[in-house]
């Protein structure tokens, strides 16, 4: 599965906000993305496709997406789509509108807006709190009370959320064993890795693909 990175979509990291149209005349192939997406249909038909299942879509649906999710469009006619698209470092201004049972945060400040960004590229990476406060120069507990300030959460907790993600994308997307995906996402113990992936979903990895998987 591709992963959208936030370079990719934001040339300018300090100003993470963009937008496109887009007309779909053929089937999107179901990605993820480290940030945002707010997509609008203004004309056409189509279907979207997600962990939630599929939903029709027709003029003035929405769908809302936040970083780590992935989906895909089918049986496409005459679609036609704005995006708008948020970095993760809004996250806290967004969290209490697209997160259910989230609270107000306060905007990310720089260094987790960095530290999220380093997470989100190299999942397999066997990151410890004490190397990403290093690579973000602040001392552990400091990033923790950042983190919980604007993402509402600690470093390893959205790190473990993001593998979940990833790996959920991987099990719809991919015929790779289990124990592969996990190692992928930087879950290298099986028993870890379902431990893991269950307490995100609430399903095992082998559920979530026999439930998911088109």
């Amino acid at each position: 599965m591709h992963n959208v990175l936030s370079s990719e979509v934001f040339p300018d990291p300090r100003l993470p906000v963009a937008g496109e149209r887009l007309e779909l005349v053929a089937d999107v192939a179901v990605h993820s993305h480290a940030f945002f997406e707010i997509a609008v249909v203004v004309a056409g038909r189509g279907v979207h496709v997600s962990a939630a299942g599929e939903v029709e879509l027709g003029p003035d649906s929405v769908v809302v997406l936040r970083p780590g999710e992935w989906h895909g469009y089918v049986e496409c006619a005459g679609l036609v789509v704005r995006n708008a698209y948020l970095g993760p470092d809004v996250f806290g201004l967004l969290s209490g509108a697209l997160v259910p049972g989230a609270g107000r945060q306060a905007p990310a400040h720089p260094a987790v807006q960095h530290a999220m960004r380093l997470l989100e590229a190299d999942l397999a990476e066997p990151w410890t709190l004490e190397q990403l406060g290093a690579r973000v120069n602040l001392a552990p507990g400091y990033l923790i009370r950042l983190f919980g300030k604007s993402v509402g959460m600690s470093p390893m907790a959205y790190l473990n959320r993001i593998r979940a993600e990833r790996a959920a994308g991987l099990l719809i997307e991919t015929e790779l064993p289990v124990a592969t995906i996990g190692a992928t996402v930087g879950w290298h113990d099986p028993s870890h890795a379902t431990r893991r992936f269950r307490s995100t979903f609430g399903l095992s990895p082998s559920q979530y693909r026999s439930a998911f998987r088109p």
